[in-house]
């Protein structure tokens, strides 16, 4: 059985055009905070293949394993606190996150309904993204990533030729928008928080306070690495 990771991100979109005359089961995870742009897309794809929807709770994950980051101070993850006690703030890799919200259940999804080869829209120049390569076997399963040699500009035009139009969202970084509270990827983020706060001020809400949250664990670690780097650089000059 043939299925496609769909995000409704460019790169997913772009693979349903490719794919979509082998009729691949579509897979989509809900992680309870999907922005009106992506349910759009979602949509449209939904009524027009066979499409199974995953629903997880990234709400409840983040209140039990912290807030996703890109910097994760050890003694305010759930382990660390253990260790060091409880700490006003719960942090965790945003790895861990998209795993266990996004990856996994999908996997585990794919895997219980019978699916052999699984699309997936990675691509090489992408900063971030996993190890597998097209033709690697993942758990029994082979996968296809038809673009992974693309860029983004050859993405965006394949859509265009196929649909005569991008989604306006298409114009930010990360055109899945999977979560809108989402605090990791910051170097690939910028843009769309820009666009979100103008756009959907209660979702900028909610993603600024976690900010703030995250800020008040990483800010000691931080702190003490530029004092510890400070004293490098005068022992250095004496």
């Amino acid at each position: 059985m043939l299925g496609l990771a769909f995000s409704g991100g460019k790169d997913s979109l772009a693979c349903w055009y490719l794919y979509k005359q082998h009729n691949p089961v579509v897979l989509w995870v809900n992680t309870g905070k999907v922005y009106p742009e992506t349910k759009s897309i979602i949509d449209e794809i939904k009524s027009q293949s066979c499409f199974i929807e995953i629903n997880t709770d990234q709400h409840s994950h983040n209140e039990t394993y912290g807030i996703p980051s890109d910097i994760v101070p050890i003694d305010y993850t759930d382990f660390g606190m253990l260790i060091t006690g409880e700490k006003p703030v719960k942090v965790q890799s945003y790895h861990k996150c998209c795993y266990e919200n996004i990856a996994e259940p999908l996997n585990k999804k794919a895997k219980e309904i019978g699916v052999t080869a699984l699309i997936k829209g990675q691509r090489l120049d992408e900063s971030h993204k996993s190890t597998s390569v097209n033709g690697s076997i993942v758990d029994g399963i082979v996968v296809l990533q038809p673009i992974e040699t693309w860029t983004k500009e050859q993405v965006l035009s394949y859509i265009i030729e196929q649909r005569g139009s991008l989604p306006e969202h298409y114009s930010i970084n990360h055109t899945s928008l999977d979560c809108y509270d989402c605090t990791a990827f910051l170097q690939d983020s910028a843009d769309r928080v820009e666009w979100m706060k103008h756009k959907y001020p209660e979702y900028y809400n909610s993603y600024a306070e976690r900010m703030g949250k995250l800020r008040i664990a990483i800010k000691p670690s931080w702190d003490a690495m530029n004092m510890n780097n400070l004293i490098g650089d005068q022992n250095g000059r004496i």
